[in-house]
């Protein structure tokens, strides 16, 4: 048999073979719902400060059975800030701090992802805050279920909370360099709710 003829067969079988295969799973899109926390806990003094940002996006394509094509961006407007103090709310949007006329935004994202536990995942990805950009692991948790509340629907609880040094990332500037008013431990924390089709 002349070899191109032989070349010929194995593409056809090898197109056959590929057409056959199943196509590898997707991550699924979910959309953020009222009640979603994106927020911080600091300390003042020694006593915890809680405060939440107001205003956030987030783009979560996220599946447990397709975690390689699961991916999370969640982009926040640091001038939302809320912890129920005018003067601290200001202090933080300063240069001083958080510097929101220069740098408005902040940024987490995520493309590795792997269980922990039963419910328990960990995404890795990174957080940007004012220009500094670092590598960070998010620890959170997942529940899933059908939506009680929308026939057709799933809906998704994900909880997590990350330490960052917020000097790290030039969060404290001048005499806020002092970590013995300011603590330089800063925990961000999400309490997502989401729905998608599918339940």
């Amino acid at each position: 048999m002349k070899l191109w003829v032989l070349a010929v067969i194995a593409a056809l079988v090898s197109a056959g073979m590929s057409a056959g295969a199943p196509a590898p799973a997707e991550a699924s899109d979910w959309a953020v719902q009222d009640g979603s926390r994106v927020g911080f806990i600091a300390t003042q003094g020694g006593a915890p400060v809680e405060g939440v940002f107001e205003t956030f996006e987030a783009e979560i394509r996220f599946d447990p059975e397709a975690l390689d094509r699961s991916r999370v961006a969640v982009t926040i407007d640091i001038a939302s800030v809320n912890s129920d103090s005018k003067d601290r709310d200001d202090t933080i949007r300063s240069a001083s701090l958080f510097d929101v006329a220069t740098w408005p935004r902040a940024r987490f994202e995520a493309e590795g992802f792997k269980r922990n536990g039963a419910s328990g995942y960990e995404a890795a990805g990174r957080l940007t805050m004012r220009d500094v950009t670092k590598d960070v692991v998010l620890p959170f948790t997942l529940e899933i279920a059908p939506d009680p509340d929308q026939p057709g629907q799933l809906r998704a609880v994900a909880k997590g909370e990350l330490k960052v040094q917020r000097l790290d990332y030039g969060v404290g500037q001048g005499l806020w360099t002092d970590t013995s008013v300011v603590g330089n431990e800063v925990v961000i924390f999400i309490d997502i709710r989401a729905t998608r089709p599918g339940g």
